[in-house]
């Protein structure tokens, strides 16, 4: 499928997704802006500034805990959030995020393995690297509660820089927020990884759905 048909289905699925949400009741408003934290992004973009021009394109066709198939290397595969269903709750109600959507992108990250580390570094379930891990407060990436909050936090705050675009936020959170401006960049890997945590959080949304009849 090429990108323009990727991002041309998005809409619908965000709109499908919106269906989903209001039959279990979260609130369209979920991505809007909520609890600034302006001086953690203000630092982060400071820090990140220098080097978006050196950074190669991001390397996602091999995510760090994930088999070709998508499945977590535990086999848990979607079900691998069950153990960690506790922690991805307090971070959905202390962000204001669905956890759906928090779900979708550790399958995405790290296929739910918390000692996954990517061949750049990146750890954990929510793939940290050390400089943004620093900037979360995140004193140990592979603590799943501290990954977890932490990631969490930082795609709020993506969510917050966006003025609540979750397209551009999840660009950012795995291209980086210097590469993401006007419109998400025409890097294939940020593409299809905007795509594939779609699908996820479409997925989990649906899962959650069933489990609350």
């Amino acid at each position: 499928m090429s990108d323009n048909s990727i991002f041309d289905n998005i809409q619908s699925i965000l709109a499908r997704i919106d269906e989903i949400k209001k039959t279990f009741g979260v609130k369209s408003a979920a991505f809007g802006r909520t609890r600034p934290e302006s001086e953690f992004m203000d630092q982060l973009q400071r820090k990140l500034a220098p080097k978006a021009e050196q950074q190669a394109p991001p390397d996602v066709s091999g995510s760090a805990g994930l088999n070709t198939d998508g499945r977590g290397v535990d086999g848990m595969g979607t079900g691998g959030s069950i153990p960690f269903k506790k922690i991805i709750q307090a971070a959905a109600q202390r962000y204001e995020l669905p956890e759906p959507l928090i779900r979708a992108v550790i399958q995405q990250e790290s296929g739910f393995d918390g000692s996954a580390v990517s061949p750049k570094g990146a750890m954990g379930l929510m793939q940290l690297m050390p400089e943004t891990a620093g900037l979360l407060g995140v004193n140990d990436p592979f603590d799943v509660e501290e990954n977890v909050l932490g990631g969490t936090r930082y795609l709020r705050e993506l969510i917050n820089l966006y003025g609540g675009n979750l397209n551009k936020a999840l660009a950012a959170y795995n291209a980086g927020p210097n590469r993401v401006t006007d419109e998400i960049p025409n890097i294939p890997e940020t593409r299809d990884y905007v795509r594939s945590v779609l699908d996820y959080y479409e997925s989990f949304s649906k899962s959650q759905e069933k489990e609350e009849f």
